[in-house]
């Protein structure tokens, strides 16, 4: 068990090793992947490669004598955090909601400071910026609550309009600070969204450039999303994700008439249906396993886009009965994962924590938690339920001084505005206690009924194919 071993004194801070030694890189990075992944023997194996090269060298003998102590205690510690995880039966939702409200308050706030101290902040995020706020807030029950997140996203979309403007309209070969078309359009076509949503009149040059660059893309989805049709085979999990949220941005638009109120001029090569049923042939990632991460993401966001952000509530079970349940596993797995890490991760090095399946346990299990709430099942007397119900609580304690949340390994680089933000983005969505649904927003309801649509045209109920043969991550 990774989690309750010390990593090796040249990993830690303040290590008095010599630093031509420790100061190995691809050495460092392949020992912190194998133990964040337990995979002791693969640790023990690369130190050994290491002493065979330099059988004299004192810091790899005693970085083999501390891996050979991973290995010896795993069992023996394995055992011994499973007999400490605490039973407690975790709070039910009332008893949560009050201290969620606080927390999301504060976690709100204090993400639109740090996006509205630096433009240049904003600006890289861009548009999905907008979507932190109003994603929650146009299913908000408390009319407060509702209103401030409505200013926060107007503040929001106004300044990301002028930056687009002074950005100028994409071009065929852009240099600094330029735009290609297509980037444009994505930009564009989202700022396009918000301004319905939140029931402002687009500017007319955004509408117009929105139209002339759809037209100009002939509705190619290798020129929009970079993938062909008959090419989506070749695209792994992570890249599904990306090719399925900006698929859904472009059919929303002409879905829910955004740019032609009827008869668009355009036709994509394909929408979400088509990557639906490709996902659909793809077998499932188990937890733990080669793929794992990117394959839950990508699930989590099917989930997304059939609801419209939880713009459309509550989600249906019989859409995909196997995806829900993959994801009651996956939760089950996080959450285990943070169990077993959490007593004895101050000990490890930032190098191996940043490595542990928990390190990113506030992302994870926050959209886990908001994709299982949103089907509207009971949480009190089942064993997802209680999961839930454990997932929740997890993360109002991961929330510091700051307002934001933080996963437990994860890297602090403010600088780095979408990872540095996505834990308190996701936690602030799952810990919204009360919802509307299915919404207000007659868009979401469009897009929502049209993407069950498609996921039923592909028979997207049906589970996928079993993996061909297990693989350890």
């Amino acid at each position: 068990q990774a989690a309750g071993l010390a990593a090796p004194s040249a990993m830690t801070a303040g290590g008095a090793q010599k630093k031509e030694q420790v100061d190995d890189p691809d050495f460092v990075d392949k020992f912190a992947d194998l133990v964040g992944r337990r995979d002791f023997s693969g640790a023990l194996g690369l130190c050994r490669e290491r002493i065979k090269a330099n059988p004299n060298d004192r810091y790899a003998h005693e970085l083999r004598a501390t891996v050979q102590q991973f290995v010896d205690a795993a069992d023996e510690l394995e055992t011994a955090q499973e007999e400490e995880i605490d039973e407690e039966i975790p709070p039910q939702l009332e008893e949560m909601e009050e201290r969620s409200y606080v927390a999301t308050g504060r976690a709100f706030e204090a993400m639109f400071a740090y996006l509205s101290e630096d433009e240049g902040r904003l600006w890289r995020l861009g548009e999905q910026a907008v979507g932190i706020f109003w994603d929650v807030g146009q299913i908000a029950v408390d009319e407060q609550r509702r209103d401030r997140l409505r200013e926060m996203s107007v503040a929001l979309t106004e300044v990301l309009g002028r930056k687009l403007r002074a950005a100028g309209r994409g071009c065929s070969d852009p240099q600094e600070g330029e735009l290609s078309h297509i980037d444009w359009l994505f930009e564009a076509l989202g700022q396009l969204w918000w301004h319905f949503e939140l029931g402002l009149e687009p500017d007319p040059w955004l509408l117009q450039g929105c139209r002339e660059e759809m037209i100009a893309s002939k509705g190619s989805m290798e020129a929009l999303v970079g993938y062909s049709s008959s090419d989506l085979g070749e695209a792994d999990f992570g890249e599904l994700c990306d090719i399925l949220t900006q698929t859904w941005t472009y059919e929303r638009s002409l879905v829910c008439g955004l740019l032609w109120e009827e008869s668009p001029p355009v036709t994509l090569e394909y929408g979400v249906a088509r990557v639906f049923e490709e996902i659909g042939r793809r077998p499932l990632a188990e937890p733990g396993l080669v793929g794992f991460y990117d394959c839950f993401y990508l699930m989590t966001h099917v989930i997304y886009v059939l609801n419209c952000f939880n713009g459309c509530l509550p989600n249906h079970r019989a859409d995909c009965p196997w995806l829900y349940a993959y994801l009651e596993r996956c939760l089950t797995f996080w959450l285990r994962e943070v169990k077993r890490d959490g007593a004895a991760r101050h000990k490890l090095s930032a190098a191996v924590a940043s490595r542990l399946w928990s390190a990113d346990a506030v992302d994870t299990v926050a959209e886990a938690c908001d994709c299982l709430r949103a089907l509207g099942e009971p949480t009190e007397d089942s064993t997802t339920g209680e999961a839930i119900r454990e997932g929740l609580a997890f993360l109002l304690g991961q929330q510091e001084e700051d307002g934001l949340f933080y996963s437990p390994g994860q890297t602090r680089d403010a600088n780095d505005e979408y990872n540095y933000l996505h834990p308190t983005w996701t936690a602030v969505a799952a810990l919204q206690m009360k919802r509307r649904a299915p919404g207000t927003s007659p868009r979401c309801q469009a897009w929502s009924r049209h993407a069950r649509d498609m996921a039923k045209k592909v028979n997207f109920a049906t589970p996928p194919p079993p993996p061909t043969a297990p693989a350890t991550a």
